[in-house]
């Protein structure tokens, strides 16, 4: 059965639909995909896995609580996480810059992307750290950013001067 229904009648299944409901889902899925982007290809993003150690994460989605990234699976060399286990995640903003958050793994679970197979840890920031307003204002940034930007499709020329 549809979750959308039709305000007009008032027959069992008829179809009432909620336009803000689903501008709020379209809103929430471009402000996810912006911050994925952002993510990806402005911010390398990092775990410290030892004491010399870092392995590159993929963020997937974050909030001002949390966040969740994955790793590609890999039965031969598994990723240094499970349940419960606290590690700092280091958001680099240049080559030699960072932003740094303790987050502790609060699940783990596998998922496949098109062809490849992933390991999805979902994490809560540790609120007591002195980075943690820098964090929850990043995240802010995020939001508001995916909440107004745009797409440039190319339309418009460029002079250099």
């Amino acid at each position: 059965m549809s979750k959308y229904t039709d305000k007009t009648t008032t027959e069992p299944g008829s179809k009432i639909i909620d336009f803000n409901e689903i501008r709020q889902q379209k809103l929430e899925e471009k402000r996810r995909k912006t911050e994925r982007v952002f993510m990806n290809h402005f911010l390398g993003v990092y775990c410290m896995t030892g004491i010399n150690s870092m392995h590159q994460i993929e963020m997937v989605d974050l909030s001002e609580e949390g966040c969740s990234f994955q790793v590609p699976y890999n039965v031969d060399k598994p990723f240094p996480a499970q349940q419960g286990r606290e590690m700092p995640i280091r958001l680099y903003f240049s080559q030699d810059n960072f932003l740094q958050v303790v987050v502790t793994v609060q699940n783990v679970r596998n998922t496949k992307q098109g062809n490849d197979m992933y390991v999805r840890y979902g994490c809560k920031v540790d609120p007591t750290t002195s980075t943690f307003a820098a964090y929850q204002a990043f995240v802010r940034f995020l939001k508001a950013y995916g909440d107004v930007s745009q797409k440039d499709e190319g339309n418009i020329n460029v002079f250099f001067v």
